[in-house]
């Protein structure tokens, strides 16, 4: 069957015509569409050109045309991106942060903080990359500084940079003293801290005082409630005590100096089993001596030598006799002991002999035995004849 020629002609017209775009081109988040779109419909072949939004940029076009009905991108790749605004600067005794962002690129924030002693000039601690550039100047640290340093009432200032009314810098020292006859109470030296305060007060010099010691086993000679800068007092130890150096103290601005001290005094002229000094010996508490027992005696312990106590000497000066083990209590059949010693130290190891045409049960003709604290070591076992 054939067809008109009318209807062929209107199926053609509705495959091959041109399909119009209904409503204008797409807003898009970075760019903004240029000219006039104010109508329902464009035709096939309208072409739309955008521009960047401020802190944006592209190289080259960014042009869509309607096809077939649609809105098509005629260079996809190209598309705004971020202005960079390159490093934002550092600033001298600080440092800074990216604080939004990750590049320094439109939208980015960089904040500033000063190293420790320093602090900002201003209230303005950061810049934002936006579509001209870095905003804000870059912030500048300064060093903090402490207010000026008086001079203490009876002391002075000893710092090498002082000068009246000055102030001073960040971890600067300031050091005192006081005149003769007076002490300070309070530190010798304070710092300008970061905060812009000094780590303490000033200190004070107040006169140097003593009151009256308390001496054990001692007494002043001439006691009064208190004592001025270098007034000297002398004491005395009661009996079985002595001092060490001279029998008085000074008062300085540290106090009694040498403190005033008696310690117990130790007799030494006699040692139980072992041998005495020539002439009598006089030590005070914490001194020691080496002493000598008699063979076969020992201090306490074992030790070597006594100390002064302030009871007395430890250990006492008496030699007990040593744990020893007898040549004459060890039997052996058909052997010998051949060393001379009769007594043997704890421990000691001594030697036997076998006699002649005899050995030990493993097959020796010596062996040895030690001397422990309930006797001799397993006595030995029989010795045998050889055949």
């Amino acid at each position: 069957m054939r067809l008109p020629a009318t209807i062929l002609w209107l199926m053609l017209w509705s495959v091959c015509v041109a399909q119009d775009c209904l409503g204008p081109p797409p807003r898009k988040q970075t760019e903004i569409l240029t000219g006039s779109w104010s109508e329902q419909g464009y035709r096939e072949g309208t072409k739309a050109t955008y521009k960047c939004r401020p802190g944006y940029r592209t190289y080259g076009a960014i042009t869509m045309e309607c096809r077939s009905g649609e809105w098509v991108s005629l260079n996809p790749s190209k598309i705004c991106q971020k202005k960079p605004c390159g490093h934002p600067g550092d600033t001298p005794f600080g440092s800074f942060e990216l604080a939004e962002g990750n590049k320094f690129e439109y939208g980015a924030r960089v904040v500033y903080t000063c190293n420790e002693g320093y602090k900002m000039i201003g209230d303005t601690d950061f810049r934002e990359c936006d579509a001209d550039g870095w905003t804000n100047d870059i912030p500048l640290c300064d060093v903090v500084k402490c207010l000026p340093v008086e001079e203490p009432h009876n002391g002075r200032v000893i710092s090498s940079a002082y000068e009246q009314n000055q102030e001073y810098t960040y971890g600067q020292v300031v050091r005192f003293e006081c005149k003769a006859g007076f002490k300070l109470d309070g530190p010798a030296e304070i710092h300008c801290s970061g905060n812009g305060l000094w780590s303490s007060d000033k200190p004070n010099c107040v006169a140097i005082s003593c009151s009256l010691p308390q001496i054990p086993n001692g007494e002043p000679t001439s006691p009064k409630a208190s004592y001025r800068d270098n007034e000297r007092l002398q004491y005395r130890c009661l009996p079985g005590y002595s001092y060490s150096g001279r029998a008085e103290t000074v008062c300085t601005h540290s106090g009694w100096t040498p403190p005033p001290s008696c310690q117990g005094k130790c007799i030494f002229n006699y040692l139980e089993n072992g041998h005495r000094p020539r002439y009598e010996q006089n030590y005070l508490q914490g001194e020691s001596v080496s002493v000598h027992c008699y063979p076969g005696f020992t201090l306490q312990k074992k030790q070597t030598s006594m100390t002064c106590m302030e009871n007395g000497w430890r250990p006492p000066p008496k030699c007990i006799p040593v744990e020893t083990c007898l040549k004459s209590k060890v039997k052996i059949e058909n052997g010998f002991i051949a060393e001379s010693e009769s007594t043997y130290l704890l421990n000691q190891k001594v030697k036997y002999m076998c006699k002649q045409d005899y050995v030990t049960e493993d097959g020796h003709t010596s062996g040895s035995i030690t001397c422990l604290q309930n006797g001799w070591s397993a006595q030995h076992g029989q010795l045998t004849q050889m055949h």
